[in-house]
């Protein structure tokens, strides 16, 4: 078993050079490469917007969650106001640049989110029931709101299969613009936001010049569409060849006079063609506009939606099995989170972000303990998967259910599940804790789930056979739908 955690976004950087140096360089760097690295040949990135851990991931089983107890102080002088289940799918969120990290971490407190939220409230409203000021969307409180699978159902299937990172802090503990800057650059020239003029140009190194000089492929793809606008202070539209806070990579001159390098910034519908006709490059990113970025007011349900498709496109693609996708979100926007980012430097970390890994690759399930993803296999060859997943589908042949059925079972499930939510781990859980739990309850029905969960995660790996992403009665379950998959356990 393998142990890879990446601590921050600015790790994106070495993770490729280890896969690139040459052997005489490699010897020199401090980070070794996990044996198998050179199995993945396409590292797909994928950045969305604004989202803290806890807001997203905050109650998952057995992940470094919220802890209970908490209640922050009301600024506007009520009760104190704790964590809450927040079903609305769009969220006002939080201020979020560099002076607003500061604040909101207090030290170490991490008990500045609603100081800071009700700071940037308009004067004279006031969350008085009706609350006319404090609608879904608009409420500073929401900050402290937290989803769960019920709302971002794809994530937390995803998180169930593969691995879902709880450690994973913002590389800068700022906005968008510097967060971006990182991802390609793992540092940001200085330029944190607070109290600076925004940059015009970049002339520090950046990753797609290593890559280049490696003859390493690579695209960065750009959802056109309309940006955050003046919410974050950028009012322009996004498009491949226009810089922009989520798309600073025009404002590099290596790239942007060099016309080889200049076209490899496409709008991200080239993504959909690429994973289709098997040509995806090596290292691909993958830029969100506005309307799917998850940024508030963006709804959570686009973004998701938006990503699934980005997913299903890979996991349709003849390179799935040598893919690695890298799903987080790019800064907190505000919401909670509890975890006090370690300080390495002047500008970070910034706060914990919510981070998935969805690769062939990787073990379909992470489990976690001391706060640490660990024990990942992250490395299992893909014909071992695929003939464990085939004498899987063999030995369960008799056992197939029609698609009532299993709705049934699920069904039944989640009301067992409730029952001994408690006791019973079924995400990201022991295999030996569930049986047992399986055995002290008695509950025939999670035996029954048990099948179908195996069916599910070996439908990523037989997809391309069963040749779509749904689930039919007379089929394994062949991946993830964008929405209301019956079969996403969590």
């Amino acid at each position: 078993m393998k142990r890879w955690i990446l601590l921050a976004a600015g790790a994106v950087p070495i993770l490729i050079w280890l896969l690139i140096a040459p052997p005489r360089a490699r010897t020199a760097l401090t980070v070794v490469a996990p044996p198998g690295l050179e199995k993945i040949q396409h590292f797909i990135f994928i950045m969305q917007e604004n989202r803290s851990f806890d807001s997203y991931f905050g109650t998952y089983p057995n992940a470094e969650g919220l802890p209970p107890g908490i209640c922050l102080a009301d600024p506007a002088g009520g009760p104190c106001i704790s964590p809450h289940h927040d079903a609305n799918d769009v969220n006002r969120g939080g201020p979020h640049n560099f002076a607003n990290a500061q604040a909101d971490i207090n030290q170490g407190a991490m008990d500045g989110y609603l100081r800071q939220s009700f700071a940037n409230f308009k004067p004279g409203a006031n969350c008085t029931p009706p609350a006319p000021d404090c609608s879904p969307g608009a409420d500073p409180r929401d900050v402290l709101g937290w989803h769960d699978q019920r709302e971002i159902s794809n994530y937390w299937s995803y998180a169930s299969l593969f691995v879902l990172q709880d450690r994973l802090f913002e590389s800068v503990a700022s906005y968008s613009l510097p967060a971006h800057l990182y991802m390609l650059a793992a540092q940001s020239g200085g330029y944190i936001g607070t109290g600076q003029s925004q940059p015009t140009t970049y002339n520090f190194p950046e990753i797609t010049e290593l890559l280049t000089s490696g003859k390493i492929d690579w695209k960065y793809y750009v959802t056109s569409g309309s940006s955050p606008g003046t919410l974050d202070g950028d009012p322009g539209d996004l498009a491949p060849h226009k810089y922009g806070f989520w798309n600073p990579l025009p404002a590099f001159p290596a790239v942007k006079n060099d016309p080889t390098q200049w076209a490899r910034l496409v709008d991200s519908a080239t993504f959909f063609t690429d994973a289709m006709n098997g040509a995806l490059p090596q290292v691909s990113w993958v830029i969100p506009s506005s309307p799917v970025s998850e940024h508030p007011p963006a709804q959570i349900s686009s973004g998701m939606s938006y990503v699934t498709s980005l997913i299903n496109a890979v996991m349709q693609s003849p390179q799935w099995s040598s893919s690695a996708i890298f799903i987080s979100w790019d800064d907190w926007g505000g919401f909670y989170d509890h975890v006090a980012p370690p300080p390495v430097d002047q500008y970070g970390f910034g706060i914990r972000v919510p981070g998935l890994i969805i690769s062939m690759l990787a073990e379909l399930r992470a489990r976690f303990a001391g706060g640490s993803v660990r024990d990942v296999e992250t490395f299992q060859h893909p014909e071992a998967l695929i003939a464990r997943c085939r004498g899987i589908q063999d030995a369960l042949a008799v056992r197939r259910e029609t698609e009532a059925n299993a709705r049934g079972q699920i069904a039944e499930w989640r009301e067992v599940r409730a029952n001994v939510a408690d006791r019973f781990y079924l995400v990201g859980g022991d295999r030996e804790r569930e049986e047992e739990s399986m055995i002290a309850f008695g509950a025939d029905s999670i035996k029954s789930l048990a099948v179908l969960r195996e069916s599910q995660m070996c439908g990523f790996h037989l997809a391309k056979r069963a040749g779509r992403f749904a689930v039919r009665g007379d089929e394994m379950p062949a991946g993830l739908v964008l929405k209301d998959n019956p079969l996403a356990v969590g």
